[in-house]
């Protein structure tokens, strides 16, 4: 299998690539440092085993996974069968889609994709995705908007992996957070706990350090600073929409080079929880939106 045709969109301080044909993916986000391309997100690399090695991902109509086969909407079922190797359907459907090039310009690149039960799956949606650069931002738009006849619950969530660097501890990290939700084996979000362990606070800034972290968690404000001095890079993040957002995911895994920090409108498998929390009721023709904007700076020493 030949290596997907990747767009490139560039300033002179920042370039990104996506590829269209593997679900709008990113294959690479890089900044200039003393005249070379330095990577801030895992670069692409062939599947192997089904598993895809991107920098980043559209999550779309839901984030996460699902359990109990399916999920009951205004008391019909829908059965949902697993859409890779995971046991359970995993991350939506728009990773699934080959995109369209609705717009391409030097710094700025927008996908869409209509999908129609995709996988048997209930959704029918219309979906676009949009990146832009300036010489010190980035900015990420991920769209839905429902087709279908009956009302329909949406999620939506980006999933990248962020890049440790070269510091054995990881960048140092901040984002508010006053509890988190447990995990099952399975990853699946299970009772909510107040307050936060050792080693998994980032209220302030600290070092990502190791061992093992896949939770939801709650209290969260939109933003998030990381800082990497083997690239001397400040970069600080804000979701802009929707506003209030409060559920964000750390992905820290043991003995990988990245790790996920994930803005998220709702937890893992909420379409089984009392009200679906964070999950949004579209009706057809209405829309919801996730955006982020990463600006870029020196660390200040």
């Amino acid at each position: 299998m030949s290596d997907p045709v990747v767009l490139n969109i560039e300033t002179s301080e920042q370039r990104l690539g996506l590829m269209p044909e593997l679900g709008g993916s990113v294959a690479y986000w890089e900044i200039r440092r003393d005249g070379e391309w330095k990577a801030l997100w895992r670069p692409y690399a062939p599947e192997v085993d089904g598993r895809r090695f991107v920098g980043n991902l559209p999550l779309v109509p839901f984030s996460n996974r699902i359990t109990g086969g399916g999920i009951t909407v205004d008391g019909v079922f829908y059965p949902m069968a697993p859409n890779r190797f995971d046991p359970v359907p995993i991350h939506g459907t728009g990773w699934m889609h080959t995109w369209d090039v609705r717009e391409h310009s030097a710094q700025a690149i927008e996908l869409s994709v209509t999908s129609l039960k995709k996988h048997g799956y209930p959704w029918e949606y219309a979906s676009t995705q949009r990146y832009s650069l300036t010489e010190d931002s980035m900015t990420m738009l991920l769209e839905v908007e429902h087709l279908g006849d009956k009302p329909l619950p949406y999620g939506l969530a980006w999933h990248p992996f962020q890049l440790r660097g070269d510091d054995p501890q990881g960048p140092r990290l901040q984002f508010k957070a006053d509890g988190y939700w447990a995990s099952t084996p399975e990853g699946i979000a299970a009772e909510h706990i107040k307050g936060l362990p050792e080693g998994w606070d980032f209220n302030t800034l600290k070092p990502l350090g190791h061992g093992k972290i896949d939770n939801n968690f709650s209290g969260w404000d939109g933003k998030m600073i990381m800082e990497r001095d083997d690239i001397d890079l400040h970069l600080e993040w804000e979701t802009t929409q929707p506003a209030g957002l409060e559920t964000s995911i750390l992905f820290r895994p043991e003995g990988q080079p990245f790790f996920c920090f994930e803005p998220i409108t709702h937890i893992t498998d909420a379409f089984h929880r009392p009200g679906m929390p964070g999950l949004k009721m579209l009706a057809k023709g209405e829309r919801m939106t996730l955006e982020v904007v990463q600006k870029l700076s020196r660390i200040k020493r």
